[in-house]
């Protein structure tokens, strides 16, 4: 674990806050070759870039400190001191979608078609982003007798909770699985035939993988025996997995 990667007097860089940020500037890039793809101006993808980032790290925030409160009650300053972590991924994908749906709208869009441009940016700055989690030591894992469990030391979270037991490194799970989902995606991409389609398969991938990746993640609530995050991405591919169906059903009639 390697929360604080290098340190200039009273200058501190995070490791978690520089991952993000490459994990933004790594979709950003892939966002803007695939809107060049899709004939969608690249102005309008920058423009947009900056709202959806706002909406994604307010939302993420906003989902972290509503289920930690406790810990900010008392020094409600610490709410802004992002790079020291603390955002909660599927809250930014939430508001980053509202934000990305009302752009495309007023920009006169599709917003299916935005959404496909976004999908494999979003699978490839997610696993960026995830690096930051294992290096910060958060989003830890549940204890392991296996191989490759990973020990964290006095100081990190998740020694607090499991001093000196080896943890599921599910920071790296998410990475390995999304960087599958990014390439999954673009190889997709040849098969499109219509708006939504990467991104329903985007939608499809994340759920499967947090789906699993939650029975060995730490997690405090549990609601009749799933996580919040397992009910939310069971609704999300159920209505992802249904556009996928119905539009699979259509395709013989159209050939």
């Amino acid at each position: 674990m390697h929360p604080v990667l290098l340190s200039f007097g009273s200058v501190t860089l995070y490791s978690y806050g520089l991952m993000v940020v490459l994990g933004f500037l790594a979709g950003i890039l892939a966002t803007l070759y695939y809107a060049k793809q899709e004939n969608i101006p690249q102005e309008y993808i920058l423009d947009g870039v900056i709202y959806v980032i706002l909406a994604s790290v307010i939302g993420a925030r906003l989902f972290y400190v509503i289920g930690t409160w406790e810990d900010y009650r008392s020094n409600p300053l610490e709410i802004f001191m992002l790079q020291k972590g603390g955002l909660v991924y599927l809250g930014g994908f939430l508001a980053a979608a509202v934000m990305a749906f009302l752009y495309a709208k007023k920009k006169g869009i599709s917003w299916l078609k935005f959404f496909d441009v976004i999908a494999p940016g979003a699978a490839l700055g997610y696993a960026v982003g995830r690096i930051g989690c294992f290096l910060n030591g958060c989003c830890f894992g549940l204890p392991t007798k296996l191989p490759w469990g990973i020990h964290f030391p006095l100081g990190a979270l998740a020694h607090s909770y499991y001093p000196n037991e080896a943890l599921h490194p599910t920071q790296l799970y998410a990475v390995f699985a999304m960087l599958g989902a990014f390439f999954v995606l673009v190889y997709l991409r040849r098969f499109k035939t219509y708006d939504g389609f990467l991104f329903y398969w985007w939608v499809l991938f994340y759920s499967l993988y947090r789906f699993v990746n939650e029975f060995f993640r730490f997690s405090p609530i549990h609601w009749l025996g799933l996580t919040p995050a397992q009910w939310m991405v069971l609704i999300a591919a159920a209505l992802a997995g249904r556009e996928l169906w119905i539009h699979g059903k259509k395709k013989p009639e159209n050939s």
